[in-house]
């Protein structure tokens, strides 16, 4: 009796897949592909819009912060001028006029004394405000300049003096420099006025 052996050999290539069979596996295999790459374009779309929405709301809250704190930031600059005003007002009424007043002395002498080198010769005449000159004559008799002639002229204010040594002439006027101070501050509290007007 003859032995019978298994034949392997179609086992081994695997079994015979017929046309249809290998289209089926083509077409399946496609759909596989195209199933992956549209999971793969929602999970990526996913993603963008997520990124997109999530920086739309940062946006949004750093605009609400910077607004807040731009609002509080002019709420307390109003608030702080406000409390200033009337140590504006003071400064404007009583100290700064002190001050020209004070400045005025000084002010006359260092003016004076290059025309005086040049015209060593030639009178001198100071002219003043009302109630000025007794404050003026000593701080001029203490700076050296030995001969003057110190009047008051009713036409001129405190921190206003006309000097004139021979033919040369010269103004000064510390006041229009406290007005331009008074103005500008007077200004800064209209507009702190409105900003709490307009809130």
């Amino acid at each position: 009796m003859a032995l019978a052996l298994e034949d392997f050999a179609l086992s081994e290539a695997g079994p015979l897949q017929s046309s249809d069979d290998r289209i089926s596996t083509t077409e399946s295999e496609t759909a596989r592909m195209n199933a992956y790459e549209q999971g793969y374009k929602a999970g990526w779309d996913d993603a963008v819009r997520s990124e997109t929405e999530e920086q739309a709301r940062i946006g949004t809250e750093l605009a609400r912060h910077l607004k807040e704190m731009s609002f509080g930031f002019h709420e307390a600059r109003t608030h702080i001028l406000k409390a200033m005003e009337p140590l504006l007002e003071e400064l404007i009424g009583n100290l700064l006029p002190t001050l020209v007043r004070d400045s005025l002395g000084p002010r006359i002498v260092e003016t004076l004394e290059p025309l005086i080198a040049d015209c060593a010769d030639s009178p001198v005449h100071i002219a003043v405000a009302p109630d000025s000159e007794a404050l003026l004559r000593p701080h001029l008799e203490a700076s050296g300049i030995s001969e003057f002639d110190l009047v008051e002229e009713v036409t001129l204010s405190d921190g206003q003096a006309f000097l004139r040594v021979g033919r040369i002439e010269r103004k000064i006027d510390l006041t229009q420099a406290l007005e331009e101070i008074a103005k500008s501050v007077r200004a800064l509290s209209d507009l702190n006025e409105r900003a709490i007007i307009d809130g």
